[in-house]
């Protein structure tokens, strides 16, 4: 076991659950988001069969959750909002870093094409807007021509001086993305990469530009709206000034302060071609690594809002009764537990991959970093769904790993350490099969992550049919290049998190086909399995939206009879607190964390009336 605190959630069956890894997954803030004997005669945790409070808890439960008032009417323009994040970029060039820190950052100032619509008071459903794009046609099924504002301008610093941005930025940053970008892959045709869609970008004149795909690809809009994309940037930042450590603005912001491992400070660009529309003067983002250190912060009201650990939103809300409580919907990350492929690897063999699924008590995992028993006997609402290989938040596309729908990839999702067993003695494995574990122990994934993956350490020892070493690599010269972007070059089991793509296309391309930029099924992508590449070849190019679904499902389903990555156990909708001077908060509703730069933080305002800090 890797310690007496490794378990949170209290577990009578096994009455080893302590204090420790306490977590939780509100998103308030702005983050840059076992033992040796056996376990056989134990049943896992089954969440359904914990029962609900009763009719009159739970309508009290509800009527404390924040109303989702539209208050724009009544807004006040001005004010700074107190935010916080949990690390620092990498550096400030979100088409050159080697980390999504730098994108985070820049959807702050950086425009894109385009930007998705914010759901109002209900999640965003992923629609396309207009954002430097104006306007945009697809005159064929390979060619997009987008016009851009006429209006749009760079902030007023050297050496820009609001110049207007034009359609050479456009390429000159579509050509640094192709040639740079950790991204690059999922987009772009290049010799490493002839299957990519975007053959290439060209300017027509100075405010159109004409994107020419290779063949239809449906997600191609969602990707100009995604902010870990083409961020537009002026062609100056080759030479004018240092991308890496400056920017300038095309957006609703401008970085007006930063001081590394300290704090970034985002004002109201007055140049911006929709300022008149932006409420607030700006946000202060103090860099906040230590959870408790934030959550002192924001007791103290000197932190609006705050990723309060879920098993801990009962007590502070009882606590600090004044605080608005929301719930979000199920979100479309699913994090994973992956494996080193190196030639000899016991991890090739998919026996070994499924047992180790088997041994995760998926439910109780759920229960830890969501507190769902806990909720239900408060009469809190839980709606509790695993991840299949993607995320249970793609509506619609998302297979249940609990239902007959999974086919028999379904048993391995579930609890079964005798059948575990049996597995990995078919495999020729008669004794534990050791390894080394890895994950980051640093705030890059904000503080719960560390905790998650000791969890799953845990449960995959506990049987004692794995004994695992714990390494934590350095994130950025270690963890990134020798785990991440290894494309299965390394020893052992890593837990990592992964990028929030807005199309499920680009989350199943990057990561599970054999030539993605972030695969980790494929040995340096040369050990390929066919029939799954040809499935998600197939379904970024059918544009009918019923066929391409189902194919998005059969690939699940033979996902789960591989288990070629472990998927994160699972979710429930989380909850968080924020002080109820944040006006329209939860009203206008990203579709991403980091796309609503230009959508939602501008629309949010400080209440004044409810002030009491």
């Amino acid at each position: 076991m890797s310690g007496p605190n490794y378990w949170q959630r209290k577990y009578t069956r096994r009455g080893m659950l302590a204090k420790g890894a306490t977590a939780g997954l509100g998103t308030a803030g702005f983050a840059l988001v076992g033992c040796g004997g056996g376990d056989d005669d134990e049943e896992p945790l089954d969440l359904e069969s914990i029962p609900t409070a009763d009719a009159t808890k739970q309508q009290e439960a509800k009527s404390i959750l924040w109303p989702r008032e539209d208050t724009t009417a009544k807004a006040v323009k001005g004010e700074i909002y107190q935010a916080y994040t949990t690390a620092d970029v990498t550096n400030l060039d979100p088409l050159a870093s080697p980390s999504f820190t730098a994108n985070s950052a820049g959807s702050w100032y950086y425009p894109r094409l385009l930007s998705y619509k914010p759901g109002y008071k209900v999640p965003s459903k992923g629609e396309v807007q207009g954002y430097l794009g104006a306007t945009w046609e697809q005159p064929e099924p390979t060619r997009v021509v987008f016009k851009l504002r006429p209006n749009a301008v760079w902030e007023n610093k050297a050496p820009l001086n609001k110049r207007a941005i034009d359609a050479e930025d456009v390429v000159f940053s579509w050509n640094k993305f192709a040639a740079q970008n950790t991204s690059r892959k999922d987009l772009a045709k290049l010799p490493d990469n002839p299957s990519g869609p975007v053959e290439s970008v060209k300017a027509i004149d100075k405010t159109t530009v004409e994107f020419k795909l290779q063949y239809p690809y449906a997600p191609f809009l969602s990707a100009m709206a995604y902010s870990r994309y083409l961020q537009v940037m002026p062609r100056e930042s080759d030479g004018g000034y240092d991308p890496r450590n400056e920017v300038r603005s095309g957006g609703p912001w401008i970085l007006d302060n930063y001081q590394r491992s300290v704090i970034f400070q985002y004002r109201k660009n007055p140049d911006y071609w929709d300022a008149n529309n932006v409420l607030l003067n700006g946000f202060d983002i103090p860099i906040i690594p230590e959870y408790a250190a934030g959550l002192a912060q924001f007791r103290a009201k000197k932190v609006w809002g705050f990723a309060v650990r879920q098993e801990e939103i009962i007590q502070v809300k009882k606590e600090v009764p004044e605080l608005a409580l929301d719930q979000g919907a199920h979100g479309r990350t699913a994090w994973m537990t992956y494996f080193g492929l190196k030639p000899g690897t016991p991890f090739a063999d998919d026996r070994v991959r499924r047992a180790a699924s088997m041994l995760i008590d998926r439910d109780l995992w759920i229960d830890t970093f969501y507190n769902v028993s806990q909720f239900r006997t408060e009469g809190y609402p839980t709606d509790v769904r695993y991840h299949s290989h993607i995320s249970a938040g793609w509506e619609g596309l998302w297979v249940d790993p609990k239902s007959n729908d999974m086919g028999e990839g379904k048993m391995n999702f579930t609890k079964n350490v005798a059948e575990a067993k049996k597995l990995l003695e078919a495999a020729g494995y008669t004794s534990a099969v050791e390894s080394d574990i890895a994950w980051i122990a640093t705030g890059q994934y904000g503080t719960t992550f560390p905790k998650h993956a000791e969890v799953i350490k845990g449960m995959l020892e506990e049987s004692g049919l794995f004994k695992l070493k714990q390494v934590n690599p350095d994130y950025q010269t270690d963890y990134l290049p020798k785990y991440y972007f290894a494309k299965g070059d390394f020893t052992g089991i890593a837990v990592g998190a992964t990028t929030a793509y807005p199309e499920v296309d680009q989350f199943m391309n990057s990561y599970y086909h054999s030539k993605g930029a972030r695969q980790k099924t494929s040995f340096q992508g040369t050990v390929i399995d066919q029939k799954s590449d040809d499935m998600i070849d197939a379904q970024r190019k059918e544009l009918d939206a019923g066929k391409r679904a189902q194919i998005i499902k059969d690939w699940q389903k033979y996902a789960a009879t591989k288990m070629i990555m472990i998927p994160y156990p699972g979710q429930s909708p989380a909850f968080s607190l924020f002080w109820p001077w944040i006006g329209n908060a939860g009203v206008f509703r990203a579709w991403d964390a980091e796309s609503g730069r230009d959508t939602t933080e501008t629309k949010l305002w400080f209440d004044k009336s409810k002030y009491t800090g």
